[in-house]
């Protein structure tokens, strides 16, 4: 089960994933690497989590002829949902639980983020059903959404606190209203993750979607931190 992080505000998309791919067999699991994440300049970015058995949104959209004249992050995010149930259909299939975090900047320029699943609001006290759902995550009111799927389970508390850390104006290491540190706290989240878990690992991948929707890519092959100069390097070029 992999890792995704995004966050979304006026200035910059971040969408981070890692790149653990669990492989179960009857007698054994393993671990590899593989793809998680889609991107479409001009338009927007796509990240997945869950199950892989037969998930190929990429050749789905590939064949979509998606282009920045025709398509923005809207029509995207429609394609994302077509696919998961006209297509691929985990629920028909009896796999398991899967998403998409779908993200970039809309023709008028406003940050759009969206998460397309077929599985269990989380949390879930109720044990309500599997479902499928297109949630819209687009920042409201100078709000900074903070999407995490996959293993969101062990990320879930400390995110909590950083969040309620924020309301309270505390000191913190991470300023999410600086781009910089945006940029930063998806692979903090995903590094946490993978401290915890094998299902989880890396490279880390984070992808900076700027308001033109050009795109910048930060990869962490390692377990320490990005700094802030890897991440201003590539929004000063942007």
């Amino acid at each position: 089960m992999p890792m995704l992080f995004s966050s979304a505000t006026e200035r910059l998309i971040a969408m981070t994933v890692d790149s653990a791919v669990t492989l179960d067999f009857e007698s054994h699991r393993e671990y590899t690497t593989g793809p998680k994440r889609y991107c479409f300049l001009g338009i927007g970015v796509v990240t997945t989590w869950g199950s892989r058995d037969g998930n190929n949104v990429g050749q789905y959209l590939d064949r979509k002829g998606l282009s920045p004249e025709r398509h923005s992050v809207i029509e995207l995010a429609d394609f994302v949902d077509e696919y998961l149930k006209l297509d691929y259909q985990p629920r028909e299939r009896g796999l398991d639980e899967v998403g998409f975090h779908v993200g970039g900047f809309d023709r008028q320029g406003e940050p759009r983020l969206f998460h397309v699943f077929w599985g269990c609001d989380r949390p879930n006290p109720s044990g309500s059903p599997a479902k499928y759902a297109k949630k819209d995550h687009s920042p409201q009111s100078g709000s900074i959404p903070l999407l995490y799927n996959g293993r969101n389970d062990l990320v879930d508390s400390v995110a909590q606190k950083l969040i309620s850390e924020i309301k309270n104006g505390a000191a913190l290491r991470f300023d999410i209203r600086r781009p910089d540190d945006q940029a930063r706290l998806g692979d903090f989240f995903a590094r946490f993750a993978a401290e915890l878990t094998t299902e989880v690992g890396p490279p880390f991948l984070t992808v900076l979607i700027l308001p033109d929707n050009s795109l910048e890519y930060l990869t962490n092959d390692t377990w320490c931190p990005l700094t802030v100069n890897d991440v201003q390097e590539k929004l000063c070029r942007s």
